[in-house]
């Protein structure tokens, strides 16, 4: 329980972090696409990294969110039937959801840290390697599953304590 607590007060730190970091990429990637705008209507004159860059922010966006959407509950998700459930048998669910999250997000990491290490592309328009960018997913997999092992920990301690949730 101890544990879990230092583990929560460690990942609201890095949650601050990355919150501070996706609201500069956010930013990013709105003045970017204003300045394309600019100029394409304006000056009839489009860039063509604007959009190969502004994409790969919207990568890497989505991967250091990945981690904080699971912490909070807000991926896409069906849930009807987890809502029928009791509250110990949610809390059940939801550590072994986290624990299959766990896995398939190492699976994924490694998978794309192998693709990562054996590319040699550069990309079209900007002086930045493919490895570079592809670095985003593994980055990603291991943000998503530090956060998932609080999610189940917290789960399997709620389904412990008869479906309450421990307090953090």
């Amino acid at each position: 329980m101890k544990f879990l607590r230092i583990y929560s007060k460690f990942l609201d730190q890095l949650t601050k972090v990355i919150k501070v970091v996706l609201a500069l990429l956010l930013a990013a990637m709105v003045l970017i696409m204003g300045y394309q705008t600019l100029m394409r209507y304006a000056f009839h004159s489009a860039k063509p990294w604007c959009e190969e860059l502004t994409i790969y922010i919207h990568v890497a966006l989505v991967m250091l969110a990945l981690g904080i959407a699971c912490r909070m509950d807000s991926h896409l998700q069906v849930d009807f039937l987890t809502r029928l459930y009791g509250p110990k048998a949610r809390c059940l669910v939801f550590s072994i959801f986290s624990l299959i999250a766990i896995v398939v997000m190492a699976i994924f990491s490694a998978y794309t840290f192998r693709l990562m290490t054996h590319t040699h592309a550069s990309s079209i328009t900007l002086p930045i390697t493919m490895k570079q960018v592809y670095s985003l997913f593994p980055i990603g997999g291991i943000v998503m599953i530090v956060y998932c092992v609080e999610v189940a920990l917290r789960n399997l301690i709620g389904f412990l304590n008869g479906g309450v949730l421990p307090l953090i």
